[in-house]
C-alpha cells in the first residue's frame, strides 16, 4: 500500500498532511475533523491510533492547566494555541514522525 501511495504522490502528501493535523489535534486535546480509518483504512488505523496516543502524550506537558511544548519548551498555550504552535513551528518534525509511523503500520498490515 505504501508503494501505491508513494506512486500517487498527491494522494500520499494529502494523507500525510491530514495525519499531521490529526496528530497535532490529538496532542492539543482538540476534537478531530477526520476519522483515522477514513484516511488510512481500518487495519492501519488501529495501529496508528495506538502509536499516535503515545506520541501525542510525549509532545506536551501540563503546568497549572496550560500546555507546554516538550519539543522546544515553549508555553503556556491554550488548546488551540498549542495546536497552532505545533502546526506552525514543528510541522516538519511531525511530518517526519507521521511518515515513520505510517511506514511501520503499513509494513505490519502487509504481513
Amino acid at each position: 500500500m505504501e508503494q501505491r501511495l508513494r506512486g500517487n504522490t498527491v494522494r500520499y502528501e494529502y494523507v500525510v498532511r491530514k495525519l499531521v493535523e490529526y496528530l497535532a489535534r490529538k496532542a492539543s486535546g482538540m476534537t478531530q475533523r477526520y476519522e483515522l480509518k477514513d484516511l488510512v483504512g481500518s487495519t492501519a488505523s488501529y495501529l496508528l491510533e495506538r502509536s499516535f496516543e503515545r506520541i501525542a502524550a510525549s509532545l506536551y506537558k501540563t503546568n497549572g492547566g496550560s500546555l507546554w511544548c516538550r519539543l522546544c519548551e515553549r508555553g503556556p498555550f491554550t488548546k488551540k494555541g498549542f495546536y497552532l504552535h505545533l502546526i506552525r513551528v514543528h510541522y516538519h518534525e511531525l511530518e517526519y514522525i507521521v511518515e515513520d509511523e505510517l511506514r511501520k503500520a503499513l509494513e505490519v498490515v502487509r504481513r
